[in-house]
């Protein structure tokens, strides 16, 4: 089989596609140690860096490929051990996706496509990963943030929430805290006061962050970090 070669020149392996695709995007074929999936990221990771010059959608592509792996790995050392600890996460994820739907939102889902081959739907489907929120309107309330924010845990792939238009306050706000792997946050048009000017250093991959008129003064604007987009106003339309 001819060896193809990545954007640095190293050699590429895994690209067959019948092989997860995150080992593809890390350049390694089966079988892999957690290990292997180490090395693999960190020779890629200093290039991709948006730091260094890399492009940010990229190096989110490799950190994404890098934590798959090493779930691969898991996997194939003890299926059983891997399906009970993932669980509770489907079943706090459920929670959120079902509350969600009741008030009127939409969820998005992201499949994990190598363990449905390796599972089947029945319980392939354990792995997938709740990674959009949008719930608006006056049901996007604080008590809708504590529910999210208990789960925070369960909710790491979580990087898009739009509650633009709803009764969010400070309050809720402070119960989101934990979402760390948020990249869009939007809560236009909500009852968020002056705590939404700390929401930046909250959330280190955040790009982009819609607030309420009166949210952010000047100086608060001026501070954001150049990454973010932000923008002030009422809820966007539907």
């Amino acid at each position: 089989m001819s060896t193809e070669k990545s954007t640095d020149g190293r050699p590429l392996r895994g690209t067959d596609p019948n092989h997860p695709a995150c080992l593809t995007i890390l350049g390694l074929l089966p079988p892999v140690t957690a290990e292997d999936v180490k090395q693999a990221y960190l020779a890629r990771a200093m290039a991709a860096h948006p730091d260094r010059g890399g492009d940010p959608a990229a190096f989110i592509r490799l950190q994404k490929a890098y934590e798959e792996a090493n779930e691969y790995v898991k996997f194939k050392a003890s299926k059983l051990e891997w399906l009970a600890s993932k669980v509770e996460i489907y079943s706090q994820q459920q929670d959120v996706a079902a509350e969600t739907i009741e008030r009127g939102g939409e969820i998005e889902m992201e499949e994990t496509d190598w363990l449905r081959k390796s599972f089947g739907e029945d319980f392939g489907h354990v792995a997938d990963k709740l990674v959009r929120i949008t719930l608006r309107g006056p049901k996007a309330d604080d008590a809708f943030a504590v529910l999210v924010g208990f789960r925070a845990e369960s909710l790491k792939d979580l990087h898009t929430l739009d509650l633009a238009g709803g009764t969010l306050t400070d309050t809720g706000l402070l119960q989101l805290k934990e979402l760390k792997g948020l990249r869009r946050l939007d809560l236009r048009g909500t009852a968020v006061g002056k705590l939404g000017a700390e929401v930046p250093g909250w959330f280190e991959q955040l790009e982009f962050l819609g607030l309420p008129k009166g949210s952010v003064g000047m100086f608060g604007r001026i501070g954001m970090p150049r990454r973010l987009k932000l923008e002030l106003g009422d809820a966007p339309p539907a």
